[in-house]
């Protein structure tokens, strides 16, 4: 028999009541049996209110001290959905936290170092970063079949009542800098920008008087109505038979304004995908000008029109109309000219797919479009292949298997191709490490324990084998080369030939201390910076390990990224490092005034940079070629390594002891 609310309540009070008088040394167990009260009342909005307005006491009986919460000021509300999504108690103390910074930001709690102005700026922020969580109905059976149902109602209640406090007019300039910067970063998976821009159509009123307005309107408009023809007729069906009725130049103008719209954006409309349909079959010549192709992707189409049109007609479906966008972009990179890519995507498009990664894809499919395995493979891999720097992590511990996957598509897309077709078709890779083999079959696990399918199709197949590679190579080098950093010889092993096989790390494993950082900085700068290198510009990526920090410059952990390009900002004469970071997070605040950019200074799409000083202080370990070294590190003027050396001790090098 289901317990009233009033009786929950009482729980709650006897729960809350053995907390605040227990003594310290039994305060954790107190706190798991009160929030096991918590998550009871925390599945219908009635319950939740009762929480919200019960939370001064909450807070003042010491739930948040000795945790991550403890201190408002060092929350990040970027991580907030992750938290959320994490399952109790994680989950239940997070949406406590909102309450009590609610709670703070209307004044009914006082913190010290915590203003009801800092309250209601990360709140705002907070729902920007998980917005289309905040409207989410959780009806689609991916939600239910990952999370406790329990657990989906706590989200629905803690954003109703987030929602019915908070004007939400109030967040849409937080919310186009969101979009901005998404869009910046040319994502190959998407779902989260429609999703942001479905709510903002149906719940926020856009005056077009203003700006900001207008540019929201805009991306509305190329997600769901492109044109005024579109706007006019909604429905696929409805739009194609209004092409019927259009003359030449008219058609023309429309491929041409729809075209323009996904080149500024990276968005495909479902009405992009019904033109390009349409003009396949009686306009073959205006396909270019839907796929806003310039001079090099025209002959590349041109010298592959057939299999192009196969492509379009077999393979690109509303399920996976984001690979127009995709195709497109092929052509542009003249990627189906490259003699051993031709032969293996042509290899691809014929392959039966194992039934455990058939269903992998379908459990990645968050469309209401039916979708096959082949489409889904398709689709992605046309996506990986002309957006290599839109590859994500999504929220799993990854970071390696994305930038192999982002490297290998700009740099070896016939490897990448071919790794797929053993993937799909027998649920294995195999690799080489020093003399052995290492199948991803035979090895039982990886870093994921909890797969998230919010990815592409190529990594929905590809990250839950590389991963488990890549995890045994680490095991494998941690006891062969005992004391050194494994990545020295697992990264050339991973992820290819072109990975030099001169190492540096900051960190001695065996003193667990930072040592010789002065000359660690001196390498990176002689090796990579032209001022230093003789005028030298990057060939390849460097696979590069960062320390990641919050906005007080506290260490949170360690990151994989690749270093892509050092140079001078066009307009400032500026020098900055620009790098492919997997993990979605393009503009981020990593504290002591280092934010890292996505665009205004001289990003290209998929790109973060960063002043060149700023980025090796969060450096740990990269690889140089040491035969081009010479004694050029010698030349790195002291000043910039003592620069660098400060903002490193003063941010993730409080960790450790320097010697």
């Amino acid at each position: 028999m289901a317990l009233t609310l009033d009786q929950l309540e009482d729980r709650f009070l006897h729960s809350l009541q053995a907390f605040q008088e227990a003594p310290s040394f039994s305060k954790d167990d107190k706190r798991k049996r009160l929030i096991s009260q918590i998550d009871l009342l925390s599945r219908n909005e009635e319950g939740g209110q009762l929480l919200y307005h019960r939370l001064p006491e909450l807070d003042e009986s010491g739930f948040f001290n000795g945790t991550v919460w403890e201190n408002p000021n060092n929350l990040i509300p970027g991580l907030v959905r992750g938290t959320l999504l994490a399952g109790s108690p994680t989950s239940t103390i997070e949406m406590l936290n909102e309450f009590r910074i609610l709670n703070i930001s209307e004044g009914r709690i006082s913190h010290p170092d915590f203003s009801a102005e800092q309250a209601r700026g990360f709140i705002y922020s907070m729902l920007v970063n998980t917005f289309e969580l905040a409207f989410e109905d959780f009806e689609h059976e991916g939600w239910s079949a990952r999370y406790a149902d329990g657990e989906l109602k706590k989200i629905r209640m803690l954003f109703g009542i987030v929602r019915e406090r908070v004007d939400l007019q109030q967040i849409k300039p937080h919310l186009l800098e969101k979009i901005e910067v998404i869009v910046a970063h040319r994502p190959v998976v998407v779902t989260r920008i429609k999703r942001i821009l479905s709510v903002i159509s149906r719940e926020l009123t856009l005056d077009l008087s203003e700006k900001q307005d207008r540019r929201l309107s805009y991306f509305i408009n190329t997600l769901f109505g492109p044109t005024e023809l579109a706007r006019k007729y909604k429905s696929p069906g409805q739009y194609e038979t209004a092409l019927e009725n259009l003359d030449a130049d008219a058609l023309r103008q429309e491929c041409q304004e729809v075209g323009k719209m996904m080149v500024d954006t990276g968005l495909v409309s479902e009405h992009q995908l019904v033109l390009l349909q349409f003009v396949r079959k009686y306009h073959t010549d205006m396909i270019p000008e839907v796929l806003a192709l310039n001079a090099h992707g025209r002959a590349d189409y041109e010298r592959h029109q057939d299999f192009v049109h196969q492509i379009i007609q077999d393979f690109i479906v509303p399920g996976n109309k984001q690979a127009v966008y995709g195709l497109a972009r092929v052509l542009q990179r003249n990627i189906f000219s490259q003699k051993t890519a031709w032969h293996a995507i042509n290899r691809l498009v014929k392959i039966k797919v194992h039934p455990e990664v058939a269903k992998r894809l379908e459990q990645g499919n968050l469309t209401r479009f039916d979708l096959s395995p082949i489409q889904s493979l398709i689709g992605g891999i046309l996506c990986v292949l002309g957006l290599p720097l839109g590859v994500r992590q999504g929220n799993n511990p990854t970071c390696q298997s994305a930038r192999g996957i982002s490297m290998w598509s700009r740099y070896a897309p016939a490897k990448l191709i071919n790794m797929m077709i053993d993937a799909a078709t027998t649920n294995n890779v195999v690799f080489r490490y020093e003399g052995d083999q290492i199948k991803s079959q035979d090895v039982t696990e990886g870093l994921t324990q909890q797969f998230d399918f919010q990815l592409d199709p190529v990594s929905i197949v590809l990250v839950p084998l590389l991963d488990k590679v890549y995890n045994e190579m680490m095991k494998r080098a941690g006891l062969k080369h005992f004391g050194k950093d494994p990545h020295a010889s697992v990264n050339p092993a991973f992820y290819g030939h072109w990975i030099q096989t001169g190492f540096r790390s900051v960190y001695n494993p065996a003193l667990h201390a930072v040592e010789k950082y002065d000359e660690f900085v001196r390498i990176f700068y002689a090796s990579f910076h032209p001022d230093y290198n003789g005028g030298h510009h990057l060939i390849y990526p460097v696979p590069t390990g960062i320390f990641i920090t919050d906005s007080s410059a506290q260490m949170l952990g360690y990151h994989a990224i690749s270093l892509l390009r050092i140079e001078k900002v066009p307009e400032t004469e500026a020098w900055r490092a620009y790098f492919f970071n997997p993990n979605s997070q393009g503009k981020q605040d990593w504290g002591q005034g280092i934010e890292p950019t996505v665009w205004d200074n001289g990003e290209r799409h998929g790109e973060s940079s960063l002043p060149v000083d700023e980025f090796v202080s969060r450096v740990y370990a990269f690889h140089f070629n040491e035969l081009r070294l010479e004694d050029k590190h010698h030349q790195v003027p002291v000043e910039t390594v003592a620069k660098v050396t400060r903002l490193s001790k003063e941010s993730w090098g409080r960790k450790y002891r320097w010697i």
